[in-house]
Order: C-alpha cells, then structure tokens, then sequence
C-alpha cells in the first residue's frame, strides 16, 4: 500500500508539474506573440517615417536604416550604409559634435539628445538636420534610435536672416554712434551755458537717452553675429573686480531709484576680458530694474571659489516661475508673462551667457515666485586652462 500510494503521490506532483509548466508555456507564447507584433508595429513605424530612421551601436556604428534616410543621403540601398560609421558621412569639423552626442548618451546616459549637424550625401554636397537619439535596450545592448529632420531650408534661410541683421547693424553702427555722440555735446553745452528752455533740454536728455538705447540693441546684435559665426574674440587682462562694480554703481546712481548693495571682497584680481565682463554685470543688473522694478535694492555679491570668482546679482522682485528657467538663455526668449517687461530683442542673456561660456565659466539663475531673483556667473582663475575657442 505504501507503494502504491507513493506512486499516487508522485503522480500527482507530476501532474501538477505538467500544468504549471503548461502553463508557463502559454505565458510565455503570449509574451512571445506580443513581443513580435511589438516588433512588427515598430518595424512598420521605422519603415513608413517620411524623416531619416537609424539605429547605432555605441562606437557610432550603424546597424539599422530606413528607406528615408538612404534617400535624404542619396544612396540607393540600405547596405550602402549600414556597417558604416555615422562619422564616414560627417565632415570632420563636425565630428567632435557626434562626439559629444555619444558622450552624452553612452557615458553620462542622459535618456535623450539632440543636435544640430550637416551630413554629407552620395554627391558630396551637404544636408543640414536636426538629430535627436534615444537609448534602448535590445539583446542585453544599449542601442541608439536616431531621427534625423532634414532642416537645409530652415538652416539657410536663417543664414540669410543673419547676414542681413549683420549688413544692417554694421550700417547703422556708424550713424547713430555719431548720432549719439553729437547729442552728448548738444547736451553739455545745453547744461553748460544754461541756452535754451527748460522743455529743450528734456527733449535733448531724452533723445540722448533713447539713442542710447538704440545703440544697445544694435550692439547686441552685431555680438550675436559675431557668436554666429565663431568671431567673438576675448582681449584678456588682469584687473579687479571693483573696476566693473563702480561702472555698475554709475549706472544705478544715474538711475536716483535703486539701492545698490555690496557683499564679499571687490578687491579679488580676476583674468578677464574687462569690457565683456562688465557688459555681462550691466546686464544682469539691467535685468533686475527692468523685470522686477518693484525691488528697490540690488545686491552684488562676489565670492572666491577654488577656481575662480563667482559673481551674483540679486533682486527682491516678483520671482520667475520654473518653467522658464531653463530657456532663459536661449536667443531671442522673452517671460512674456512679465507685465513688467520694458523693450528689448531677448538676446542679452544669450549673449553673456556665451561670453562667460567663452571664458571657460558657467552662468544661471536661482528664482522663486515671490522670493526675488538671483543671477550668477562664475570665471575661472588665470592659471585656469578651460578658455574655449
């Protein structure tokens, strides 16, 4: 009996055993099936894209194209391509920005990137896109989906734009710098001799000022060419920092509304280029009485770091809200929100902000709804050696 009820017990065990592994089967059937029509819908997707689809390998191989992506390229088969280094269609000019794609990704394995390059096509002439990569994983891998826009009408169309913001700045410059110089004189000689009315010599102060401005935004423009095309050139000196704290101390003294507030050591020396550090702080404190004009003192704090100085102009204002934080920087971006906001073209916290990444430093801004505002940038000591060309 013994025996036989071993056997009994047994039998059930294997029985069970042969369900649950059944079972298993179907489950992974199913997992299987799906995993397959998931390959298919992406196959589908990868195949249809008007725009260029491929799939790299870590070392910026390719192992994967659509059909999009040979024709932006000009080649006429897919194996034309595939096994070839991304690199091998990229002048060598831009390969460093590929670089920093697959740095990006592969090493500090951010969950996406984006940039914007040229490729070279079967005929040798160049395609301008935009390229954003995600990782995924595939087979115990880590692999890059690319999309690749093809942007040569965009990319030449603000060229031109360029070129003519860079012809009509440089043909203003001359006469209103003229302009503005003959107004200066007008004005002195106005104060000097006590000629004219009262109501003359407001016109005149305010056609000064308002040239002035004039100046500023074409300025500003030639500076964003200049960015544009690689010709922002830096004249280095040693200096200290109270030279552009006192050109600052002018500025609001002129203005009669604002405190201005000094913490830390102003008699720290900095490496810089003076005139351009100091248009980066007038801007910065520009900033703070024009968008937050309900703030009446503006704070300058200076700090030694280990590598260098660090600069930070606060102001007790309304505050900017998350969501722009991270924009405020790019060209041309405006808080429009800001029922504050005076004129101005977006463009001077681009501008310092490749003016101070141009000495090696870094630039940003802390801010809270309702707690102020606060704007800082950092520059590397003399012996520093992370200037970039």
């Amino acid at each position: 009996m013994d025996i036989i009820n071993s056997l009994k017990k047994q039998n059930a065990e294997l029985t069970a055993e042969n369900e649950r592994l059944s079972e298993l089967a179907i489950q992974t059937a199913e997992v299987n099936r799906a995993y397959q029509e998931s390959q298919s819908r992406f196959q589908a997707i990868f195949e249809a894209s008007r725009m260029g689809n491929k799939i790299i390998a870590s070392d910026l191989k390719i192992l994967q194209v659509n059909a999009a992506l040979v024709k932006l390229l000009g080649y006429t088969a897919k194996d034309d391509i595939i096994g070839k280094l991304i690199l091998d269609y990229s002048p060598p000019e831009e390969h460093q920005a590929w670089r920093h794609l697959q740095q990006q990704l592969w090493k500090l394995t951010a969950p996406s990137f984006s940039l914007e390059t040229c490729l070279i096509r079967k005929d040798c002439t160049i395609v301008w896109c935009q390229v954003t990569s995600i990782l995924f994983n595939d087979n115990n891998q880590t692999l890059g989906y690319t999309i690749i826009e093809d942007i040569t009408g965009q990319y030449n169309l603000r060229k031109q734009k360029e070129e003519f913001i860079s012809v009509a700045s440089h043909e203003l410059k001359t006469p209103v710098t003229s302009l503005k110089a003959t107004l200066q004189l007008l004005n002195r000689m106005l104060d000097k001799e006590q000629i004219g009315s009262e109501g003359l010599r407001r016109l005149a102060g305010g056609a000064e000022k308002n040239t002035g401005k004039l100046d500023y935004l074409i300025t500003d423009l030639l500076n964003t060419t200049r960015i544009e095309q690689g010709q922002l050139a830096l004249n280095q000196t040693t200096f200290p920092v109270s030279e552009i704290m006192d050109s600052c101390c002018n500025h609001i003294e002129l203005e009669g509304k604002y405190l201005l507030t000094f913490q830390g050591d102003h008699s720290i020396v900095m490496f810089a280029d003076q005139q351009k550090v100091e248009q980066v702080l007038m801007n910065l404190v520009n900033n703070a009485m024009k968008y937050a004009p309900e703030s009446l003192v503006i704070t300058m704090r200076v700090e030694r770091l280990l590598s260098g100085v660090k600069i930070t102009v606060i102001d007790e204002g309304a505050g900017i809200s998350q969501r722009h934080l991270s924009r405020l920087f790019e060209r041309y971006y405006r808080v429009e929100e800001n029922t504050h906001q005076g004129s101005g073209l977006g463009l001077g916290l681009y501008i310092s902000a490749e003016i101070i990444r141009r000495h090696g430093g870094d630039i940003g801004v802390e801010s809270k709804p309702g707690e102020g505002s606060a704007f800082w940038f950092t520059l590397p000591d003399q012996n520093a050696s992370s200037l970039v060309i």
